[in-house]
């Protein structure tokens, strides 16, 4: 496999986040590894970037419990983007309950605030360090940043959170009531993000935060305030429309004034061709100039990523390119390859946790759009003109030299290259866009930004819209060009747009979705959303951790 390039530093602060400890008491705080107490550990630069290093590894820690890592794109589970063939059937189903193995085996949740925890101690250690007054601002920049985002998660997923914003010293540091979310939002998420966007690396973003991530973050923000939710209580209720203008404007400086853009020339190696908009997810060029929040993932140290698993329905491309073994898709084209010998040398170890819905493949409509065809794999052809079939994955999630290995490479499927693009370029012209019509209607500059992601995937531009019809397809392009991305449930929570949904469109592959016989995926789905899962549940394990708080179950759930 190819080796994603990793600075000596950096290899030094991951082997020295395995041994630091940097927090304490369940999710928030952790078992001591060294007896080193946190005051003494910061001395030197050196252990501030460390320190802040750790924050990012609460993010992606190699584990299978890893966040960015594997789980956290179950999230989407039961929308009308992602399904599966095994596991998490209570988000199929939508029958979620305060025990769930994502909830409590998985530790999504007590990730994130363990990411809070990292960061408290930061915040409070590192002004105490002697360093450059401006590179000192940048680390605590990106501390705030990074705690602001897993706020934003938290908030967004569980509602109500305790405001934990000191270093746990004692009991009182975590003993905490849940707050209500526009308390999290003015006391935390958006103070931390207005300090991260004035003090922020002024550079691209090359795996540490910078001022524009934050910057996008915060339109992220603005927009989602601006939208509908549901309360811990379960009152549903509108935010103040004064958000629009806000991410506007936010979204507009990152165009306009960041290093960043749109990548819009493709790249060819070989007998493979990448089209412009999959060029951000090479791995074996990570972090480009479209990247704004990138999670690493490296095949040093077991810090790989496990989603070239999860997204595996099966090894080779039978059923959908047809039934039998011995079966030549490709014959009019001169091969005479069968679907298995076609199949994936490497890649052999079956998740099906991370499924494509057919319903997402036939939202790419539009003839031409270079994104269907990249983002939902189901054929590969490699650098030295090897020929892949598969049933549909998703591109974003794979390591190809994991799928491709010819018996010669590295190919543990926890040992995978493939990062995790939380937001980039894209981002900021689509919540531009959709901000700005809220505001303006549908101004030349809205069809500026929406038609640069639209041009840049073979599609022409738009034009002539009212402002409900670009609202529509704001929303649309939302979820062609940000598929897998993990933003389809939050954008279907605050537009409204849940829907019944009809489970046959989003479990059953048809001739119509390019399959050569209809292929049912999974029968177990549910065709509505109640109302209460707009939330998930409190972890019943941090229910009873936090009873002598008074904390309350969200509503619907027991």
């Amino acid at each position: 496999m190819k080796k994603q390039i990793i600075k000596k530093s950096t290899i030094i602060g991951l082997l020295l986040i395995a041994i630091l400890s940097v927090s304490c008491e369940d999710f928030l705080i952790e078992e001591s590894k060294t007896d080193i107490p946190l005051s003494s550990f910061y001395k030197t630069e050196s252990d501030a970037r460390t320190a802040t290093d750790a924050i990012y590894q609460a993010l992606h820690n190699g584990t299978a419990t890893s966040i960015y890592g594997r789980y956290w794109p179950v999230i989407d589970l039961g929308t009308d983007d992602l399904i599966n063939r095994r596991q998490f059937e209570n988000w199929a189903t939508h029958n979620m309950v305060a025990t769930d193995d994502w909830l409590e085996t998985n530790n999504q949740y007590q990730g994130l605030f363990t990411g809070v925890s990292r960061a408290n101690d930061v915040l409070k250690y590192v002004p105490q360090v002697e360093m450059d007054e401006a590179d000192k601002n940048a680390i605590l920049a990106e501390a705030h940043a990074l705690r602001a985002f897993c706020y934003f998660q938290l908030v967004r997923t569980w509602g109500d959170m305790p405001l934990v914003i000191n270093s746990i010293t004692d009991a009182s540091d975590y003993n905490l009531p849940r707050s209500s979310v526009d308390e999290v939002y003015d006391q935390i998420i958006i103070p931390d993000l207005l300090f991260a966007e004035e003090n922020g690396w002024d550079t691209l973003h090359e795996g540490r935060l910078t001022k524009w991530s934050a910057k996008v973050i915060l339109a992220d923000v603005y927009l989602t305030r601006a939208g509908w939710r549901r309360t811990s209580q379960g009152e549903k209720v509108q935010g103040d429309a004064a958000n629009w203008a806000l991410a506007s404007a936010v979204a507009k400086d990152v165009i306009e004034n960041s290093p960043n853009s749109l990548i819009t020339e493709p790249y060819v190696n070989g007998e493979h061709t990448t089209p412009a908009c999959g060029v951000p997810w090479i791995e074996s060029m990570p972090f480009s100039v479209e990247s704004m929040f990138e999670i690493a993932s490296t095949n040093f140290g077991g810090l790989g990523s496990y989603l070239s698993r999860e997204c595996v329905n099966r090894v080779n491309g039978r059923f959908y390119w047809g039934a039998g073994n011995n079966n030549t898709p490709l014959a009019d084209e001169g091969i005479d390859l069968t679907i298995v010998e076609m199949g994936w040398t490497g890649g052999t170890t079956n998740g099906g946790t991370l499924l494509v819905s057919p319903d997402l493949y036939s939202a790419f409509d539009e003839e031409g759009d270079e994104r269907r065809d990249w983002g939902i794999l189901t054929r590969y052809t490699t650098s030295d003109g090897r020929t892949f079939l598969s049933q549909p994955q998703f591109r974003k999630y794979m390591d190809m030299d994991f799928f491709t290995d010819d018996g010669t490479g590295d190919v543990a499927f926890q040992r995978t290259n493939n990062n995790f693009i939380l937001y980039r370029y894209a981002d900021a012209l689509l919540i531009f866009a959709e901000a700005e019509n809220e505001v303006n209607g549908p101004t030349t500059e809205a069809y500026a930004a929406i038609n640069e992601i639209r041009n840049r995937a073979g599609l022409p531009s738009l034009s002539g819209l009212s402002q409900d019809e670009f609202r529509t397809a704001i929303l649309k392009e939302r979820r062609l060009e940000l598929h897998a991305e993990v933003k389809r449930r939050f954008d279907l929570i605050r537009t409204d747009s849940f829907d019944e949904m009809e489970a046959d469109l989003i479990t059953v592959w048809s001739t119509e979705q390019g399959s050569a016989t209809d292929i049912i995926l999974n029968t177990n789905y549910g065709t509505h959303w109640p109302d209460h899962e707009w939330l998930l549940p409190i972890p019943q394990s941090e229910m009873n951790l936090n009873s002598l708080n008074d904390w309350y179950q969200n509503d619907g759930y027991n």
